[in-house]
């Protein structure tokens, strides 16, 4: 056995850490000092059923991302996105630049008075431009194989593939090229929904790729396969419309306009909003260390034969979003940012949970102040969603006294952030239950912390699980008095009028 000898005598704690990876690395690395084997070949001398082997479709599946990933092989990784998902990158986003300003001008051009025309004309006009460019990009063969391999509906064959693919990329992740690159299933799919976009806007199909198929009908499959799909483009803040609503319609071809019932989330960056959802409904929503939700992402929910008796609709829509006050906008305008992201959110849903994490008053009033303002502008609107508040991580969800004072404290900054936006909003309201209905006592949730100890090696707390079960069984109680809304209300309403307050917002 391979032996290190390493000197910890007035060094820097972290430098020793870094050495000591390094060594493990090395050794590992080594295949003198260690024999590998692969779980694989150990199953092929026992009567353990692999399915890899074993399994067609997972072998198919498998087989079919490992040629989408050799394409990637010794590309340099930080430009992988440039160069096969062009359509999405700096074209996308100078469209969205101009179709802001389209719908928000500025001071200065609104004092021009009658050049305010010329200029809209002006800009739909750069915009269209934009559009052609992106119909002319040419399809990379990474996005060729892919749509192929996706055009037929989606069998166990194909969900293996989005799976392995998914993972694939997951584990390159792991290499230090990709750990500043953001690339994932959710891009390869943004592509997708580019491509769509700018071959509807131009009225034209790609020239290199023939397309005798319905790509929102290959992201509906998706969607009724349990993957999520992203509703609102985090790293443009921008929500594609035109293909949002296409995969909607799809929808509906697929299912009928089916009655949803609308849940979203909301709160500070790495509070756990995605791990809550995922543990209550059992979705797929990216959770991974170091992995924050950018934008917003929807996912279907099949109610169970036994649950559709108590309820009024056949589906609940999941919506992640983004965390508030992300980090990765310091510097940007964050106050915009994340009341556009809120407002936008709090529209979609019939009920979103507004997750505060910690005890930390401070975040929480961050946090309470664009909530309160998006339920205000719904109110203008006269839309009337409902909110529950859960506090995660807290230390003792038993105290009864405790959890009391932090409902009373609750009550008090919400009524004192109601009066704050009421004066933004130019509104007489003085009061949050005067915006949204809302008992302090039964709509605010306390969660134990998610891990017994610290983690990596700590075991997962029970009572976490004993909190997600009784706030499911709130909303479920709660969406029981609900009608909800249907495919073609979000399709053609919610959304088109959500994306236009986004773009006319902070006019």
């Amino acid at each position: 056995a391979r032996k290190y000898k390493i000197g910890l005598k007035g060094r820097n704690q972290s430098v020793v850490f870094e050495e000591i990876r390094k060594a493990i690395k090395n050794g590992l690395l080594s295949t003198e000092s260690c024999s590998f084997f692969k779980l694989e070949d150990v199953s092929k001398n026992n009567d353990f059923r692999v399915d890899e082997f074993n399994d067609d479709d997972c072998r198919k599946g498998k087989e079919a991302a490992q040629q989408m990933m050799t394409l990637l092989k010794d590309k340099d990784l930080t430009e992988i996105k440039e160069s096969f998902l062009p359509c999405q990158g700096k074209l996308w986003h100078q469209w969205c630049q101009k179709n802001k300003e389209l719908h928000r001008p500025t001071l200065g051009e609104l004092h021009k008075g009658s050049n305010i025309e010329k200029n809209k004309s002006l800009k739909k006009s750069e915009i269209q431009k934009i559009r052609e460019l992106q119909q002319r990009s040419v399809l990379s063969q990474f996005m060729k194989i892919f749509i192929q391999k996706l055009n037929s509906p989606l069998g166990n064959e194909e969900v293996y593939f989005l799976k392995w693919l998914a993972a694939q990329v997951e584990l390159e992740k792991v290499s230090e090229k990709l750990q500043a690159a953001t690339f994932g299933l959710e891009h390869i799919l943004r592509e997708i929904g580019q491509i769509y976009e700018s071959c509807s806007s131009v009225k034209k199909n790609k020239t290199d790729f023939k397309f005798n198929f319905s790509l929102p009908s290959l992201a509906a499959e998706m969607m009724i396969s349990g993957f999520p799909l992203e509703l609102m483009d985090g790293d443009a803040a921008h929500v594609p419309l035109i293909w949002v609503t296409a995969v909607l319609d799809a929808l509906i071809q697929k299912l009928g306009d089916q009655r949803v019932y609308v849940l979203s989330v909301l709160g500070i960056q790495s509070s756990g909003k995605s791990t809550m959802l995922n543990a209550m409904f059992g979705l797929q929503f990216a959770v991974s260390a170091g992995r924050c939700t950018r934008g917003a992402f929807m996912q279907l929910v099949r109610v169970s034969e036994e649950m559709k008796a108590q309820l009024k609709f056949e589906y609940i829509l999941v919506i992640d979003t983004e965390g508030l006050r992300a980090l990765e906008l310091a510097g940007r305008s964050t106050r915009n940012h994340d009341n556009e992201m809120a407002t936008f959110v709090v529209g979609l849903g019939n009920m979103t949970l507004i997750n505060v994490f910690g005890e930390n008053t401070a975040e929480m009033q961050d946090i309470l102040q664009i909530v309160v303002q998006a339920f205000m502008r719904m109110k203008k609107i006269r839309l009337n969603p409902s909110c529950m508040f859960v506090h995660q991580n807290v230390s003792d969800v038993t105290a009864g006294e405790k959890n009391m004072e932090g409902r009373r404290r609750l009550q008090e900054k919400l009524d004192e952030m109601t009066k704050l936006a009421a004066k933004e909003e130019d509104c007489d309201t003085e009061f949050f239950s005067d915006v949204i209905a809302f008992d302090v006592q039964n709509d605010v949730k306390y969660f134990a912390q998610l891990w017994e100890g610290s983690p990596p090696m700590a075991p997962p707390n029970p009572n976490y699980s004993r909190n997600i079960q009784e706030l499911k069984d709130t909303i479920l109680s709660k969406a029981s008095k609900s009608n909800g809304i249907t495919l073609s209300q979000i399709a053609n309403g919610n959304i088109i009028v959500q994306e236009n307050d986004l773009l006319t917002e902070m006019r």
